[in-house]
């Protein structure tokens, strides 16, 4: 009988699939799902762009995982001339996301540092899976625009949710 040696690699490509699926169907509601990669990364690779880059008009969603949540978020309209929205998905396997309004807890934030903060947060009940929409003023309480021809930079900085003292998640701003 001859026993033949499998390259590493080998043995490990299924071992890290089957942690992946694991992981995932560990969700108390049953819904979890393996997915394939984002229409972000998609993006990514097409245009050259790394993941969470964007620049100028893109939309594309940025990602922070922490504190057991994992918080996608996408800005739904950066060349509107209204409220500043973005969508968020909340996502945890042990934190339940009701108690959390984030109207109270995001400001979003420009390159020069000034702050405006959120004007509401519209999102159903859901749990461990958390959805909606962001909403934030143009203009801080002097009048002053968060989002003007010189801003370089948009952050949205969510604060104490699941532990996490500040989520950041960034889009660059071209003119």
């Amino acid at each position: 009988m001859r026993f033949e040696h499998k390259p590493l690699r080998q043995l490990i490509l299924p071992a890290v699939l089957l942690a992946a699926i694991s992981i995932t169907s560990g969700c108390s509601s049953g819904d979890a799902v393996f997915k394939g990669p984002s229409a972000e990364a998609v993006a990514a690779e097409l245009t050259g762009r790394p993941e969470g880059k964007p620049t100028g008009s893109d939309a594309f969603t940025q990602r922070n995982s922490g504190g057991s949540v994992t918080v996608d978020a996408t800005w739904q309209n950066p060349t509107a001339g209204g409220p500043l929205l973005f969508t968020l998905t909340m996502d945890t396997h042990s934190v339940d996301l009701d108690g959390y309004d984030l109207s109270k807890l995001a400001v979003l934030r420009n390159d020069q540092g000034q702050e405006v903060m959120a004007q509401s947060w519209d999102a159903p009940p859901g749990g461990h899976h958390r959805s909606g929409t962001l909403s934030f003023p143009l203009s801080d309480n002097a009048a002053k625009r968060v989002l003007s021809p010189t801003t370089k930079s948009l952050e949205l900085v969510i604060r104490d949710v699941a532990g996490v003292k500040e989520r950041v998640l960034t889009w660059e701003v071209s003119s």
